[in-house]
């Protein structure tokens, strides 16, 4: 009996689909560079519920008659190669002639089509990879094709898919990219019938990403543009430190004006800029690397987004060389931002009898729960507000009330740790992490107490994100609010901020909103912003290692621990101090046996 038999061209069309559409974002991606590839200079793209129920994507290219629409929708049908010697110039985005036939076999789609001169256009409806429908229609010069119920005919496939929110933000951070591909097109991307994007198409980069990123980001771009060197050359922006990020997210790399992943291009980056990078900082970059389509490989993947140079060596001189180039001409000199004129907003009072019940479930849990050198009234506040970096540290290690202000205080060592010293013990103390951990406290406890203290700004500031950002805040807008911003969508992808935690006064909001981004968790490709996350964010106010502090400053710093009781470390989990007794320094050197 065979074993071996040959698959029915159903499953055979699923199994292509599974290599092609993994989510919305793919079909979307497959679609647009269809219509770049079909030489458009305007593309739309709307989506509803996360182009899960409906992708719609409408140019203005050349357009198909109806041999060539209907000859599309079959497996390895293109017009972009004809033998296997194409492959190596390719000049495309797309290539392998799947895009249509793997999106039919498990969406129902609608194909709207018409050739520039001509009278008539041609409708095809095609569900599951089966023609439903062909037919002349009156239909506008180019392309539409609209796609609906992803997956309708493969449910299980339907269940791994992320929820709408977090579909919509891959599509969004996928058209970020395309449109700075693309300057010379105008692209305009709607979700659920509100405009998120919509780029000029004037053939200017800048205006391009100032359409994705605001125009805030204009004055942080250095400009690089190469000339031709042996048929390569380089073209686009490189961020000032001031847009430095903790990951590489913000990294845009194309060659031959497709989008690429490439660790060889980020090293290439970084080592151009180490100078002026922090450690566990990353820059930023749109970057149009132009090379002969010989010398690059890009049938890797089906997603076309992972490549080959011929020459590595060669690219990776020629693009360090050239931005160590242009940043020496452009040195930078960061700007110092004025402090924000304010005025406070006092905490809302708490009621009476809210004040008693918490201060009775307090003195409940102290007269059950006696223990030498426990702050038990922390102890009930840490079940509320669980402190990151402690796993498995109780309450009976915290710093117990030490009167710092009575000892004698030495002062500094290398303006990073705060020496004091009593009749038998010497404490180091780390200026930095014991600032972080007081800050941190004064926060923890303000929202404990529902007692946040939110600073107004005057006038209010207007915060430009990416579309996948300002979903990610509006996932936690409570977050937010709760730790003392006054923050509300304020049209497209902005935010307009009335008010922030008083202890971030001197913030730069930007870069506090990026450092958010960049350190959130992401769960299932959805950014998840916690109260803690918030809190710790504060800790940026906090005086740095380095920073010499007067003597005044030392015993401020000082009274402030002799008030307050705390576990031994900041709230990343260093420790604040060390001590060394009298004793042991004198065991130390030989002075006692």
């Amino acid at each position: 009996m065979a074993v071996i038999q040959k698959l029915d061209n159903k499953t055979i069309n699923q199994i292509a689909a599974g290599e092609v559409v993994e989510r919305p974002s793919s079909i979307v991606k497959e679609l647009v560079e269809n219509s770049i590839d079909a030489d458009a200079r305007a593309i739309t793209i709307e989506i509803k519920n996360g182009g899960i129920s409906l992708i719609r994507v409408t140019d203005n290219g050349i357009g198909m008659d109806r041999e060539d629409a209907e000859t599309a929708f079959h497996r390895h049908a293109t017009s972009k190669i004809s033998s296997v010697d194409d492959l190596n110039h390719i000049q495309t985005l797309g290539f392998r002639g799947e895009a249509l036939a793997s999106i039919a076999a498990v969406t129902q789609m609608e194909l709207l089509t018409r050739q520039k001169g001509t009278i008539s256009g041609c409708q095809i409806i095609n569900h599951g990879g089966q023609f439903v429908k062909i037919s002349e229609v009156g239909c506008p010069e180019g392309t539409t094709i609209l796609v609906r119920n992803l997956f309708y005919n493969t449910p299980a496939r339907l269940k791994f898919l992320k929820s709408a929110r977090s579909e919509t933000a891959a599509i969004s951070d996928l058209l970020a990219k395309l449109i700075l591909a693309n300057p010379h097109i105008s692209i305009r991307y709607i979700n659920n019938e509100r405009t998120i994007y919509h780029s000029p198409g004037n053939e200017n980069l800048l205006d391009a990403i100032i359409s994705v990123y605001g125009k805030d980001i204009k004055d942080q771009l250095v400009m690089i543009n190469s000339n031709t060197e042996n048929d390569l050359s380089i073209s686009g922006y490189v961020g000032k430190p001031s847009l430095n990020r903790a990951n590489r997210t913000h990294q845009s790399f194309y060659v031959n004006g497709r989008y690429v992943y490439s660790n060889l291009l980020s090293k290439c980056l970084e080592e151009a800029l180490k100078e002026q990078t922090m450690i566990n900082q990353f820059p930023w970059c749109v970057l149009n690397i132009r090379l002969p389509a010989q010398e690059v490989d890009v049938n890797v993947h089906p997603s076309k987004t992972r490549i080959r140079f011929r020459n590595p060596e060669k690219i990776s001189k020629f693009l360090t060389d050239r931005i160590v180039g242009a940043i020496v001409k452009h040195p930078y000199i960061p700007e110092v931002f004025p402090s924000l004129e304010y005025k406070e907003k006092l905490p809302p009072k708490i009621e009476v009898n809210e004040e008693k019940n918490m201060r009775d479930a307090v003195s409940e849990i102290e007269q059950s729960k006696p223990a030498k050198h426990v702050h038990i009234k922390r102890e009930f506040q840490e079940e509320m507000f669980p402190d990151p970096g402690m796993v498995g540290i109780k309450n009976d290690n915290t710093i117990d009330v030490y009167n710092f202000m009575k000892l004698n205080i030495i002062g500094s060592a290398f303006s990073t740790f705060i020496l004091v010293e009593s009749d038998t013990q010497l404490y180091i103390i780390d200026q930095h992490a014991a600032h972080e951990r007081l800050i941190y406290e004064q926060l923890r406890e303000s929202i404990y107490k529902q007692q946040v203290v939110s600073q107004q700004l005057l006038p209010p500031y207007l915060l430009e994100m990416t579309h996948d950002e300002f979903i990610a805040i509006m996932d936690n807008l409570e977050s937010f609010r709760a730790v003392g911003f006054e923050i509300e969508p304020f049209g497209g992808k902005a935010f307009l901020i009335r008010g922030i935690p008083v202890i971030l006064k001197e913030a730069n909001i930007h870069e506090l909103f990026n450092e958010l981004m960049d350190g959130a968790d992401k769960i299932n490709q959805k950014i998840m912003l916690q109260q803690e996350d918030i809190i710790k964010m504060s800790c940026k106010k906090a005086v740095k290692a380095h920073d010499r502090l007067s003597q005044q400053e030392i015993r401020d710093l000082l009274k402030e621990l002799d008030l307050n009781s705390f576990p031994p470390t900041c709230p990343h989990g260093r420790p604040i101090m060390i001590s060394m007794s009298r004793y042991e320094l004198e065991k130390r050197f030989k002075r006692i046996q």
